[in-house]
């Protein structure tokens, strides 16, 4: 079964999402307001977890922010569509290949447990029409038809770096789009090669290098790493592009990758709950799309936080969803609104996000050179095969890991040993597969700490490059991303 995918729909986001982009103040503006009022009135009229939470709530206001967790507890209840189960979307996880459409309309992904809960999400086509219009038109820019595809390019070679195989946002997206141009001529049709993050890394360099992508797709963890074998000469790619997301850009990565790579960055804000948040602009700076997605910043007491300041976390509203309503949900980022307008001459507003910031490892390998490891993949490898979410490594000053689990407790000593075993086989086989050495890992009794501002777990985290020497016991409270 195709996946989804509504031609009309595309259109009407397509030229909406343009005329914004003439106007984002006036126009851009007054589609927001229109989008948030149906929204409301959706939520309120189709969804019994809001019709009960919200009964009275006519403004965006009204509404109490809501968690990932709550949300997952009265799934059934959530959607506009009653059909919509947390069974029968397990059901179609379990059986269906990814970018699969379900009841016929509807595309499912899951989110990682940074904030320590996994989650379910389902996109309509309208959400989709409308991601699909803001990557194409302000993200890279090139679209000049009404599909939402256009930016893949006729017979353009893509390399795709991520977690792959299962119902990822990332790969299930590219997915939906690598299939949708099924009728595409062969030697018009674009390709996709999709590498997992969990091969070594220097296999990895060793496909790229045979594949030559024009453009490669990956987290900035992976981009940076694969600039490093790049500069010391191990891999020569040419690239028209690199479009990065899933992970914050740091300035000094920004600066190694663009130094390797010598080509366009294209890097984007986004979440499994909302796919196209923002994308920078030639100047290297994020701004958000104001017509389709409402932040609020908020401070710890839930007050709104004055513009130039950094938010305690963010709250998200989703405007293109009606299917499965998003008011005032709790993103554990922390925004921050610039008071300056862009030098770059677009009116959208520009923001600064400290999200997620885990470290790179590196780790001694069996034939002596140092083996890479991403903290993309040691997540992938925890959660898929050992079962947790909430959990935190650290790594020591001698090399020893430390694995920090949720469940620590003299209540749950059986389960936390449980789990811990198994995060130590699947850790000794995944380390095992990378050529690396085998170090001492350690259960600490400390539970996962998180970070001071967000509460988002930074869960891979390299106390050497900190500077920090904790002992396996102890609690070491991680810095927020830089």
């Amino acid at each position: 079964m195709m996946p989804p995918h509504d031609p009309w729909l595309a259109l009407q986001a397509w030229q909406a999402t343009w005329l914004a982009g003439l106007d984002p103040a006036g126009l851009g503006r007054a589609l927001r307001e229109a989008r948030l009022q149906r929204l409301i009135g959706r939520a309120r009229r189709d969804s019994p977890f809001y019709a009960r939470r919200a009964a009275s709530a006519r403004r965006l206001e009204d509404f109490e922010p809501v968690g990932k967790a709550e949300l997952m507890e009265h799934f059934d209840a959530w959607a506009t569509d009653r059909r919509i189960t947390r069974h029968g979307a397990h059901a179609h996880l379990r059986q269906a290949a990814p970018a699969q459409a379900w009841l016929q309309r509807y595309l499912l992904w899951t989110s990682s447990g940074t904030s320590g809960h996994p989650g379910l999400f389902v996109q309509d086509a309208a959400s989709l029409a409308a991601y699909d219009a803001l990557d194409a038109l302000r993200l890279r820019g090139t679209a000049p038809l009404a599909t939402g595809l256009d930016s893949w390019g006729p017979g353009r070679c893509f390399a795709y770096v991520g977690a792959i195989g299962g119902p990822y946002a990332g790969y299930v997206t590219l997915r939906r789009l690598q299939q949708l141009q099924r009728s595409v001529p062969a030697p018009w049709r674009p390709r996709l090669t999709c590498l997992s993050v969990l091969e070594p890394l220097a296999q990895v360099a060793t496909r790229l290098q045979r594949l030559q992508p024009e453009v490669l797709i990956t987290y900035p963890s992976c981009a940076a790493a694969l600039a490093s074998w790049q500069a010391e000469g191990r891999m020569a790619l040419t690239l028209r592009e690199l479009w990065l997301g899933g992970e914050q850009l740091s300035a000094a990565q920004r600066q190694q990758i663009g130094q390797a790579f010598a080509c366009p960055l294209r890097n984007s804000y986004g979440a499994s709950e909302c796919y196209s948040m923002a994308f920078e602009c030639s100047h290297g700076r994020l701004h958000l799309n104001d017509d389709w997605v409402v932040l609020e910043g908020v401070d710890a007491g839930g007050r709104p936080t004055p513009v130039g300041d950094f938010s305690h976390t963010t709250l998200l509203t989703n405007l293109a969803n009606q299917t499965q309503p998003l008011l005032r949900y709790t993103l554990t980022d922390r925004v921050r609104f610039d008071p300056a307008p862009c030098a770059c001459g677009s009116a959208w507003p520009v923001i600064e996000v400290q999200g997620r910031g885990d470290d790179v490892l590196q780790l001694p390998g069996l034939g002596g050179s140092p083996v890479v490891l991403l903290p993309l993949a040691l997540e992938t490898v925890l959660e898929e095969e050992a079962g947790v979410t909430r959990f935190q490594l650290l790594v020591h000053a001698d090399d020893r890991i430390e694995l920090r689990l949720a469940v620590a407790g003299s209540e749950n000593e059986g389960n936390a040993a449980a789990a811990f075993e198994r995060c130590r086989q699947a850790l000794q086989r995944y380390l095992s597969l990378q050529q690396a050495r085998q170090p001492a890992l350690l259960h600490g009794r400390g539970a996962p700490a998180q970070q001071a501002g967000s509460g988002k777990l930074r869960r891979v985290i390299d106390l050497r490059r900190d500077g920090h020497a904790a002992g396996p016991s102890s609690v070491a409270t991680p810095h927020p991303p830089r």
